[in-house]
């Protein structure tokens, strides 16, 4: 397994410090792939040093809430670092919302900017007006010369470990959206234990950023966890599954993360001459996985899928198959790490193993 990079005291309280310190100890390690687009961790860390600086002159303060509407290219890496690295709270948002939603996102946080992608414009700065909201628009060509005006600042910005890095908005399935709250401190420890015993991280991995950055499956799991051990995200705007498997072939795909309608569409699309064999390990969850999906996936691809469990306000894993224990096909494993479950009735109480009843996290750790 990888090693992550050695942090000053081995302690972070800020969730950028990763960046700087996987810049400091792999400067020339590929970071970010989109195709042609690549970033080493060297120019990643300075992109969202000189993003910060323009967040500064913007007037975002530490604590300020900054919405982020970007596709799965570096740009969102990017900016997301770097309202990390100025010590704000970023808020990302599915780039396809409307513009009466993108105005309930950003004034339910107080948001004071929003960074959309110039495909929704229109929505996007409707909402942010209504929010009064400052829009600001780009894509990775945009951004990369906006940059190019601006120092990188110096230093990332003091927070405390229970300071809000994130906040990200539930479903809405029971009635509007709610803003969960993510801590710097929840955040890195779950991108942590995610790459340190789920997925036993190696040096060279490759992970695929096929699922959306601005869900937490995909934030932590994918960009959070390559960044805390160094490692590659290779990321494509939107799943396609002939495309995914162009990717996994080109760019030696070792981790793939996915939700049971993304296996079920590779498993249909894979072609005799595909060339898969670089996956180590799959991980799936959102949805409980059909077991025929997962015996389909495991003979065709010849890697093992593990499920998990978790939500926005676990940021986000909770529960897992861990690859070094026993795997039951069909269920969400093992609480992780510093937390414990149960299952309890309406009024509370345990319910006997087999019965039905309500999962309840609890944090083992301060």
């Amino acid at each position: 397994m990888v090693e992550p990079a050695t942090r000053p005291k081995d302690t972070m309280t800020n969730l950028a410090e990763n960046l700087t310190a996987a810049a400091a100890a792999h400067p020339d390690v590929l970071a970010l792939k989109c195709d042609d687009l690549e970033f080493t961790y060297a120019e990643f860390d300075a992109a969202a040093a000189r993003f910060a600086a323009y967040l500064a002159e913007q007037g975002i303060e530490p604590g300020d809430r900054v919405g982020i509407m970007l596709p799965n290219t570096p740009a969102f890496a990017i900016v997301f670092y770097g309202i990390m690295r100025r010590g704000a709270v970023a808020v990302p948002m599915n780039p396809l919302l409307k513009a009466a939603e993108i105005e309930f996102y950003l004034a339910n946080t107080s948001a004071k900017a929003l960074f959309a992608t110039p495909v929704f414009a229109d929505d996007a700065e409707a909402g942010a007006k209504a929010a009064g909201a400052v829009c600001h628009f780009g894509d990775d060509a945009a951004l990369a010369a906006l940059l190019a005006d601006y120092e990188p600042t110096a230093a990332v910005e003091p927070r405390a470990p229970s300071d809000t890095a994130v906040v990200l908005h539930t479903s809405g399935t029971t009635g509007k959206p709610k803003g969960a709250e993510l801590t710097h401190r929840g955040l890195g420890m779950n991108c942590e234990i995610v790459g340190r015993t789920l997925f036993h991280v190696e040096a060279g991995d490759v992970v695929m950023g096929c699922l959306p950055l601005f869900h937490v499956f995909g934030l932590t799991c994918g960009l959070n966890a390559a960044v805390r051990f160094a490692l590659t995200l290779t990321l494509i705007p939107r799943f396609e599954p002939r495309k995914a498997l162009e990717v996994i072939a080109r760019d030696g795909v070792t981790i793939f993360e996915g939700v049971p309608t993304m296996y079920a569409a590779l498993v249909a699309a894979k072609q005799t001459d595909d060339d898969v064999s670089s996956l180590r390990l799959c991980a799936s969850g959102g949805a409980a996985l059909p077991l025929q999906v997962i015996s389909d996936f495991e003979s065709a691809f010849g890697a093992a899928i593990l499920e998990g469990y978790g939500l926005s306000e676990t940021s986000p894993v909770a529960c897992f198959n861990h690859p070094d224990k026993p795997r039951k096909p069909g269920t969400i494993g093992t609480p992780i790490e510093g937390v414990e479950m149960r299952v309890v009735d309406d009024a509370g109480n345990e319910t006997p193993q087999g019965e039905r009843g309500e999962v309840r996290c609890a944090a083992t750790t301060s």
